[in-house]
């Protein structure tokens, strides 16, 4: 992908409209965002949900008293 600069540039859109776009989907899992290495399509929108799933599991844990090692340690005892 373009850098954000020129993203915006080609938008008309300013560049910190830009980057907040891009973090946002970079937190979804969609893009991976390198310093001096540009931006590259890194997901698909299922991969996206299943990001999103497991920072509610991560949520629901935290609530309910596991730390991530914990949440971590159960995964592995499933079946692969």
């Amino acid at each position: 992908m373009p850098q954000a600069k020129d993203l915006a540039a080609v938008l008309g859109v300013n560049t910190n409209t830009v980057f907040k776009a891009l973090r946002l989907l970079r937190d979804q899992g969609l893009l991976e965002i390198g310093r001096g290495r540009g931006i590259k399509v890194a997901g698909t929108p299922e991969r996206t949900e299943v990001i999103e799933r497991m920072k509610e599991l991560l949520e629901l844990g935290r609530r309910s008293g596991y730390r991530r090692d914990d949440l971590v340690a159960l995964l592995r005892t499933f079946p692969r």
